[in-house]
C-alpha cells in the first residue's frame, strides 16, 4: 500500500531533487528540468522522497508557515507524519487538508489509503467512495485502485475484485503495476492474492507479455501440461519480448 500513499501528489510538478537543487541558498533553488524556481513545498517532498527527513521537515515547515490556508501544504505535512509514524499527528494534518479541500480527489485518496494502513477499512472507503464520485476520471480511478487494493488488505477479495476491475475499466494503464504487484505475491508465496489479481487482469484486458508468464508460473507450480500452451501464446504474440527469451531459457 505504500505506493498508494503518494499517487497523484503532484506527480506533474514535483521535481527530482538533484544534487544542485538541494544545496542550501538564500534564493530558491531552480528545477533543472523546467528552470523555474522550486517552492519549499516542492523541496519537502523531494527530501522526503530521499529520506532526508531533517531537511524535509524544514522545507515542508515553512511552507505551512507561508501559507497554512493551502492544503497542498497542510497535506505534505501529513505525508511527512505518516512517513514518521507519528498517526496522531498525521491525522491531525489530513483533517485540516480536508477543511480546506473536501472535494479534492488527491486529499481523498492520501487519507484514505492512510486510514487503511491503521486497518480503519470502513473509513477508508469512505474517502475512496468519495473520491470517486468526483468527475475527473484521474482520481476516479485512483480511488478505485487505492479502494480496492485496501479490500484486499482486509481479505473482503469480493470487493476488491469489484474495485479493480473498475479501476482497469477507468484507466488501462493501470494493468502493467497490477500483474507486478501479481508478480510480487506469487514470488513471495501468496498464490491466492497473486491469482486473484492476474483474474482481474484477464477479465477486463488483453494478455500481455508480463501477463501471460504469470500464467507459465502458475502452471509450471501447479499443472505443467499447460506450460507449454502459454509458452506458444508468448510466442504467437510477444515473440520479441525479454519473457519469451526467459521461456525458451527456462527461467520461470
Amino acid at each position: 500500500m505504500a505506493i498508494m500513499q503518494w499517487k497523484g501528489f503532484f506527480a506533474a510538478s514535483v521535481a527530482v531533487c538533484l544534487l544542485a537543487s538541494c544545496s542550501s541558498s538564500k534564493q530558491p533553488p531552480v528545477d533543472a528540468a523546467s528552470g523555474a524556481p522550486q517552492t519549499q513545498l516542492q523541496l519537502g517532498m523531494d527530501y522526503l522522497a530521499q529520506g532526508n527527513m531533517s531537511a524535509a521537515k524544514t522545507n515542508l515547515q515553512q511552507a505551512v508557515n507561508s501559507s497554512p490556508q493551502d492544503y497542498r501544504n497542510q497535506l505534505g505535512m501529513a505525508l511527512f507524519e505518516q512517513k514518521n509514524g507519528n498517526n496522531d499527528a498525521a491525522q491531525s494534518r489530513y483533517q485540516q487538508a480536508l477543511k480546506l479541500a473536501p472535494q479534492n480527489g488527491t486529499v481523498l485518496n492520501n487519507y484514505g489509503a492512510f486510514l487503511c494502513s491503521l486497518g480503519q477499512y470502513v473509513p477508508s472507503q469512505q474517502q475512496f467512495s468519495l473520491a470517486a464520485s468526483l468527475p475527473d476520471s484521474g482520481p476516479v480511478a485512483d480511488s478505485l485502485e487505492s479502494g480496492g487494493y485496501c479490500f484486499l488488505k482486509a481479505n473482503q477479495n469480493d470487493e476488491a475484485k469489484a474495485l479493480l476491475s473498475r479501476a482497469l475499466k477507468n484507466d488501462p494503464d493501470k494493468g502493467a503495476p497490477l500483474i507486478d504487484e501479481a508478480n510480487k505475491a506469487f514470488k513471495a508465496g501468496n498464490r491466492a492474492e497473486a491469482q486473484l489479481l492476474l483474474d482481474v487482469y484477464q477479465h477486463v484486458l488483453p494478455a500481455s507479455a508480463d501477463s501471460l508468464m504469470l500464467q507459465i508460473r502458475f502452471a509450471a507450480a501447479s499443472n505443467p501440461d499447460n506450460v507449454q500452451r502459454y509458452g506458444k501464446q508468448l510466442a504467437r504474440n510477444f515473440p520479441q519480448s525479454q519473457q519469451y527469451q526467459q521461456f525458451l531459457a527456462n527461467e520461470y
